[in-house]
């Protein structure tokens, strides 16, 4: 049951901009509303609807905090499409205005030139395509990530058939956290989505997926790119990442989906995603 539940806990983190209800949900992982609403509260201690508000208003807080959009924008691209209602909500999480909440951020994340030990650069992907299975840890607190033997042993059933796919974590609290927006009333730990980014030759429709792993669609978009040799060195990765798109002020701004780590041949690279 829990695995329906962590399948209904990701589609309400990717549909925060789509106005869906219970109705939709329970069609999506084919439960009744009732039944939804009854294990979604034992396996997260909240309801699906509350469960969503909440995330719809991190979503907000990174936007606030590291773009330039206006409040009535973030508000339509975290669900909201009443502006008046969005401040209100974000008012009673946060005790504090959407505008108040970004005028203390810029107190906090003045944006110095970035450190030289990174290099940062814009870059743009075409459609790729990510398969990931969802654990409810830090990715530090996930014992041998990274390694060739862990990604062994968790990955080989689709590594016979995906040569050329890299080793993938995607983050979605990161950025929350780094804002200090991360909700830790009801959430006790990071989510860490842990897989394979695959190569744009390779193609995984065909393939039967383990239970626990999901296919998930990347569109064609632009992102900032940081190399760092360690995942010790995330969260230093991190904020350089964040301060150098701060600074230079560029046209595209952070757009609130997970971030990820890719593993390449002699180094990780943190990739953020951007929009226009």
């Amino acid at each position: 049951m829990f695995n329906a539940m962590t399948r209904a806990e990701i589609w309400l983190q990717d549909t925060l901009d789509k106005p869906l209800g219970i109705e939709d949900l329970a069609n999506h992982i084919g439960y009744s509303s009732s039944q939804v609403r009854r294990q979604f509260r034992q396996s997260f201690d909240i309801s699906p609807s509350a469960y969503r508000e909440i995330r719809r208003l991190e979503r907000a807080a990174v936007l606030l905090g590291l773009t330039p959009l206006n409040i009535a924008q973030i508000a339509i691209r975290c669900g909201y499409h009443n502006h008046s209602s969005f401040s209100r909500a974000f008012q009673r999480r946060y005790q504090l205005s959407p505008r108040h909440f970004r005028q203390t951020l810029k107190t906090t994340l003045i944006p110095p030139k970035p450190h030289p030990v990174f290099n940062t650069r814009i870059e743009k992907s075409n459609d790729r395509q990510m398969i990931l299975m969802r654990l409810y840890k830090a990715p530090t607190h996930i014992k041998g990530l990274g390694d060739a033997s862990y990604q062994n042993k968790q990955l080989a059933c689709l590594q016979a058939r995906l040569r050329l796919s890299t080793t993938v974590i995607a983050l979605p609290d990161i950025l929350a956290d780094k804002v200090n927006a991360l909700n830790s009333e009801f959430f006790h730990s990071f989510r860490t989505d842990f897989g394979l980014y695959l190569s744009d030759t390779d193609n995984a429709q065909d393939i039967a997926l383990p239970v626990h792993y999901r296919r998930v669609d990347i569109p064609t978009h632009h992102y900032a790119s940081t190399c760092f040799d360690d995942l010790a060195d995330l969260n230093s990765a991190l904020m350089h990442t964040i301060m150098y798109l701060l600074h230079k002020k560029n046209v595209c701004h952070v757009s609130g989906h997970p971030p990820q780590v890719l593993w390449k041949a002699n180094h990780l690279e943190l990739r953020i995603p951007l929009i226009a």
